[in-house]
């Protein structure tokens, strides 16, 4: 049934849900296991989008109807949605929802080939929502996967087909493996799950997403959202609560239950179905140069402006949400390539972050699959990624500009002097005042005319005093300036209803681990000393308590030099402090600092950080005590202290004074004053502070805050165990190689061996390492010119090659060997060199033995190659004289009776045909002899030699011959043309005499699944050319003997030749390692197919 509806009124969306199918090669069996299963009151609409040959009709409407009593309908023009209706896809076609209608567009060239489950299901999601539900049948490939994402996304359902009841496991099994399939089922047991789903829609409360909740249901939302931060640490309040019952929805859906309080125990006693409700929260789902418009826009609007504000050469970026990495990766690419072109050597580092800690580790390995780079040109595929193992990995160029780190941007502090914060897609899921927090903490984060990027549906509408937009519809801003600060904000418990006290003591138990963790976060919170972490600058980048009593902010323009914000009498001692530690190395302790105006004495610590980087950090640690009482006597003993206090200054002062005469003279003049006059000690040396001060901070930009040196750490905490990994792969590859391997210092003494070096040399570890490499083994290494190889290697760098040993060892007796040398590189201690051996005395005896052999051969092949030549003589001569005495004697016809004319023509045809063996014989035999020289050829050159070599042919047929635009392939010109000049006089021969012979050429691109039928590898591409006539035809019985020696359909008294022609024809499609089909009706012509490699 074929239907089309413009006449209905246009709406904009449904109360039911609609279901989305998606199949492929071998869809058609799991189509009607589904489809024979729905009942016809479901209460949903079906829409099927299936790959179909774009130059036939179609017949699965017809085909599924038999199956169903719900109506089908193959879509004709634009038509509304109705329930328990079943809408088909026709041929050569795209579908679109728009509108919550149903829109066919035309399928162009342009666009890539079996994409169009990706686009319908695009377009479900942004039109239906949560009522989206997809379903992936069989098929390969992975078209479907990126509309699924958009579909989780969004909140709705997604459905796979089992892959073991999958004629073609492609298409669901690149959906399961990206984990946004909710279930995976066989097609029969879909339908009771799609129930279940429609009736989650009007029994579940939360799919109320714009309504009040009763009160009761608001309670228990509440109690999920206290209970993922107890399990998480994450606020979840101040989130869209559409989004967030959407979600609570889908997981109730998936746990089959119907109402919150149900879910609420479920999700209390199930700590894995709180991470999957925290991950469904996350919102997970991004892909590669997400929204292709904002990344053409970069270059015009974006980029110039950054670089201009770039200082010292280094561009700091932010991804605040990073998901899995491709927002990152995808700018990074896009800033490369721009940089690229400009011949700029601007350093750029991005920090990516994002809550989760699953999704940080799979961008970390950057490593992707065939169905996350579908967005990815390419041009870029080439150039930023290597495929191996079947996966696409980030080249390292742009892996080293990324630093990712597990990090919420709403709870913890911001980066710090970023020039570009892009959070894309983000906000939506947040609620206006969490926006407006987010937003000014990118505003403190930035610097001045700092860059944002947001998402195509956010903006700053609460924020304009912060920021001021770029173009007139990208969203990409430029900082104002206005005062950005950035305000931490407590987790406050949400308030329980005290009808839940049971419930309450209940949840005590099964939530014991997770105070207990709350509880240790509030005594490191409330009850370590306050404490700040400096960089080698001084430069304060992580806070810790209170530290008000030590430190200050002074007036005017920020300044986190500690020194700068130390209270008056701390700032003199945390200098000397760090002077002493810096010589020393251990930790330095200053006790009973007395504070100007303050009631209370000052004491602190200040240690070392242990960093694997080149930069310094240090902890100090405050404290503080009451000022004791002063009688007279205490007086007295205070001004002793005070000159002992003064006399060690002076001291430590004397420590300093070649350092500081370095720094400048005007230290070198304040120092003098202040071993003269005790009395001024205090103002010099803050003087002397001050001046020392700028000079230190002048010299470079502050490094980065507290947490970009967590991110940093995290980075090279990861890396490291990456490293380890990889060396105890390479371990393991090493111990499993059968081809012994050894390690030599530049001495040439064993540092070690793997375990087949000690057993093919009857060895052991004892008596090899420590022991010079030309002693081991009793064998006979010690040749004057491997040594000499060995020595110029350790001073050229170069190293050895297949390098030909014959030696003696006892226990394993003469031995070939090739040994491989190769010095490694940055190697502790320098000069090692790893050597390679590998026993070849087979192969040398194998291959002096083959040598002999192929020359035997050759010998053989000439003398054939001789004798086929005399053959073709010595057997062509006397058919050549029998044909022509045979043609004289018929000249002369007068003189012979009728039965001797006939006997005549049958000696002369016998003759013909004859000749036309042998010449096929020698032309077979000699298709391996001939020189093999592949070429790149035009097929359109090639064909219009051959049509003129058989022109006179043609011409006694009146064939007509049409070639179509052909390809360039790689092949052997002289056989080729060979191939088809068989092709074409079998296409002329085998038609009947009253029939005009039409012979047409041409060219297509193979479909994956049809390569595979035939057998050939679906990874290669391969060039199609078809030849197709009018001809007798033959059985299809016969399509695989028609390429068999001598096997004909027809006697020679029908139809002359030899059996050899097609015969040769598949000989020279195997030496290009192609394929042949031939296929046929009787009568009705044949067409023969061949497959060539590009």
């Amino acid at each position: 049934m074929k239907l089309t509806d413009t006449k209905r009124p246009r709406i904009t969306g449904q109360n039911f849900p609609v279901v989305g199918i998606g199949a492929s090669a071998g869809g058609l069996d799991a189509m009607k296991r589904l489809i024979k299963a729905i009942p016809a009151d479901s209460g949903m609409a079906y829409v099927i989008v299936q790959h179909l040959s774009p130059d036939h009709p179609s017949s699965l409407p017809e085909i599924l109807t038999q199956y169903t009593e719900i109506p089908v309908y193959e879509i004709i023009n634009d038509i509304n949605l109705a329930p328990d209706r079943i809408y088909i896809i026709p041929e050569n076609t795209n579908l679109v929802a728009e509108d919550g209608l149903l829109k066919l567009h035309q399928r162009t060239r342009n666009e890539r080939k079996n994409e169009s489950i990706d686009i319908f299901f695009d377009s479900l999601a942004e039109v239906h929502q949560s009522f989206a539900i997809g379903i992936i049948l069989s098929g390969t490939a992975f078209d479907g996967t990126f509309g699924l994402k958009k579909i989780k996304e969004i909140g709705g359902a997604t459905l796979a087909q089992d892959p073991e009841t999958a004629e073609f496991k492609g298409m669901p099994q690149s959906a399961i493996d990206t984990d946004i399939v909710d279930y995976v089922l066989p097609p029969e047991l879909m339908p009771a799950q799609l129930l279940e789903i429609r009736k989650s829609y009007t029994t579940n409360l939360a799919y109320n997403e714009e309504g009040h909740l009763p009160k009761n249901e608001e309670e228990i939302l509440l109690q999920i959202i206290n209970l993922i931060f107890l399990r998480t640490g994450n606020d979840f309040r101040h989130y869209k609560q559409p989004t967030i019952r959407r979600r609570i929805a889908r997981r109730m859906v998936i746990n089959r239950k119907e109402n919150l309080q149900d879910y609420y125990h479920h999700l209390r006693n199930d700590k894995s179905e709180q991470d999957a409700l925290f991950n469904d929260f996350l919102i997970p789902v991004t892909y590669f140069f997400r929204d292709q418009s904002f990344f053409e826009s970069l270059p015009r609007l974006a980029f110039p402006q950054l670089l201009q504000n770039t200082v010292n050469n280094n561009l700091r970026i932010w991804i605040a949400g990073c998901a899995t990495g491709e927002e990152a990766y995808s700018l990074a690419i896009a800033l490369h390539e721009y940089l690229a072109e400009r011949n700029s050597d601007i350093k750029v580092q991005i920090f990516a972050s994002d809550i989760s800690e699953k999704c940080i580790a799979k961008a970390r390995t950057a490593i992707y699959s065939a169905q996350d780079i579908q967005q990815v040109s390419q041009s870029r595929l080439n150039h930023y990624f290597t495929k191996r193992d079947g996966y696409y990995h980030i080249n390292k160029v742009i892996r080293d500009m990324c630093i990712f780190a597990v990090h919420n941007f709403i709870k913890d502090p911001p980066f710090a002097r970023i020039d570009l914060v892009s959070c894309r897609n983000v906000l939506i899921y947040l609620d206006s005042f969490l926006q407006n927090k987010v937003l000014s903490s990118f505003h403190y984060a930035l610097k001045d005319k700092g860059i944002l990027f947001l998402g195509k549906s956010e903006s700053v509408n609460n924020a304009q005093n912060l920021f001021e937009p770029i173009g007139k519809h990208e969203k990409i801003y430029v900082r104002k300036f206005a005062a950005g600060r950035y305000i931490p904000e407590a987790f406050k418990p949400v308030n329980l209803s005290n009808r839940d006290k049971v419930e309450a003591s209940d949840k005590k138990k099964s939530l014991a681990s997770d105070f207990l963790k709350t509880a240790s976060d509030i005594l490191f919170t409330k009850y370590t000393p306050a404490s700040v972490i400096v960089d080698e600058h001084l430069e304060i980048v992580h806070f810790h308590g209170d530290t008000s009593p030590f430190l200050l902010q002074s007036p005017g323009k920020p300044n986190f030099n500690i020194l700068k914000m130390a209270r008056d009498g701390i700032s003199f001692e945390l200098r000397n402090a760090l002077t002493k530690l810096k010589k020393e190395a251990e930790p330095v302790i200053k006790e009973n600092i007395l504070v100007k105006n303050q009631p209370y004495l000052v004491s602190f610590e200040m240690i070392l950080l242990p960093n694997p980087n080149k930069e310094e950090y240090y902890l100090i640690l405050f404290a503080k005590k009451p000022l004791p009482d002063i009688d007279t006597e205490n007086k007295i003993k205070s001004k002793n202290v005070d000159q002992l206090r003064i006399k060690e200054l002076e001291n430590e002062l004397m420590q300093m004074r070649e350092d500081i005469k370095r720094i400048s003279e005007e230290q070198q003049t304040a120092f003098e004053e202040l071993q003269t006059t005790n009395e001024e000690l205090l103002s010099s040396s803050e003087e002397l502070q001050a001046m020392n001060e700028e000079l230190e901070t002048s010299t470079e930009e502050l490094q980065s805050n507290n947490e970009e040196l967590i991110c940093v750490n995290d980075e090279l905490m990861d890396r490291q165990e990456q490293l380890i990994s990889m060396r105890n792969y390479s371990e393991s590859i090493i111990d499993t190689i059968r081809e012994p391997l050894l390690i030599i210092d530049r001495d040439f003494f064993v540092k070690s061996a793997n375990p087949a070096f000690y057993k093919y040399f009857e060895t052991t570890e004892k008596e090899t390492e420590g022991h010079s490499f030309f002693e081991i083994g009793d064998c006979h290494w010690d040749i004057p010119e491997f040594k000499e190889l060995l020595f110029k290697m350790l001073d050229e760098k170069e190293a050895v090659h297949d390098f030909k040993v014959d030696t003696v060892c006892s226990g394993i007796g003469k031995k070939i060997m090739m040994v491989n040398a190769r010095k490694i590189l940055n190697a502790q201690p320098a000069g090692m060199i790893l050597l390679a051996i590998e026993d070849i005395t087979d192969l040398v005896t194998t291959n002096t033995l083959l040598t002999k052999k192929n020359q035997e051969l050759q010998k053989y092949n000439n003398e054939l190659e001789a004798f086929s030549a005399a053959a073709s003589h010595d057997l062509q001569e006397p058919l050549r004289k029998i044909q022509m005495f045979s043609n004289r004697i018929i000249d002369n016809e007068k003189n012979l009776t009728e039965s001797s004319l006939h006997n005549l023509e049958r000696i002369r045809i016998a003759s013909s045909n004859m000749s036309q063996l042998v010449t096929d014989l020698i032309g077979y035999s000699r298709i391996n002899f001939i020189e093999k020289e592949y070429k790149r050829t035009d097929l359109n050159t090639l064909f219009k030699k051959i049509i003129s070599d058989l022109k006179d042919q043609i011409a006694e047929r009146n064939a007509l011959i049409t070639v179509s635009s052909l390809p360039q392939v790689n092949v052997i010109p002289y056989q080729i043309q060979q191939l088809f000049v068989n092709l074409i006089m079998n296409a002329v021969k085998y038609t009947k005499d009253d029939v005009t012979p039409q012979i047409k050429i041409e060219a297509e691109e193979p479909s994956k699944e049809e390569i595979v039928k035939i057998g050939g590898d679906p990874q290669i591409n391969y060039a199609k050319i078809n030849v197709i006539d009018n001809g007798i035809g033959f059985n299809t019985d016969f399509e695989e003997k028609i390429f068999d020696p001598f096997y004909r359909l027809h006697g020679n008294d029908q139809y002359s030749g030899s059996g050899l022609g097609l015969t040769i024809a598949k000989k020279i499609v195997s030496n290009h390692h192609g394929f042949i089909v031939g296929t046929s009706k009787i009568n009705h012509g044949s067409t023969f197919s061949v497959y060539i490699p590009l």
